[in-house]
């Protein structure tokens, strides 16, 4: 299990470094002028940053010293399934659906998937996003996001 987690954590560290380089081939540009590398290469770094993170917890954990450990709850592969599929249904709905409303229910359906909380506790917390992510992209970026077939 340990080898097949620091295999898949150099993986996406390279991945992450292949990524990163591309981007800055294409232009990073700056903050205040972004290039049209930035998004591509803040991701990269995301994931390399999570990769070694990772990799060195697979080097220090308990598991790599032979002691058998659970830390929380495993993933099951059917959650997984889910988690995938609705990752890519979302990506379909944001266009039909627009942007705040497919975002909206993406975000309930995850968090009754990982986290069963109460309804009012998922209710709030997925409008807080939703608000959040709007007033990030819409208001402070700038960027115009679909509306879908209900135009405002």
């Amino acid at each position: 299990m340990i080898k097949s987690n620091r295999s898949s954590a150099l993986f996406f560290l390279l991945l992450s470094i292949f990524i990163c380089q591309q981007s800055v081939v294409i232009g990073v540009g700056t903050l205040s002028q972004p290039g049209p590398g930035l998004l591509a290469f803040g991701a990269g770094a995301g994931i390399g940053v999570l990769a070694l993170w990772f990799l060195i917890q697979s080097f220090v954990s308990k598991e790599s010293r032979g002691e058998v450990t659970r830390h929380g709850k495993t993933l099951q592969r059917g959650r997984f399934l889910m988690i995938c599929t609705s990752l890519f249904v979302y990506t379909i709905a944001v266009n039909w659906l627009g942007f705040l409303l497919s975002t909206f229910l993406f975000v309930i359906f995850i968090l009754r998937l990982i986290e069963s909380k109460k309804w009012w506790r998922t209710l709030v917390e997925a409008l807080l996003i939703t608000i959040g992510n709007y007033l990030f992209f819409v208001e402070w970026l700038g960027l115009s996001l679909p509306k879908g077939f209900y135009a405002w």
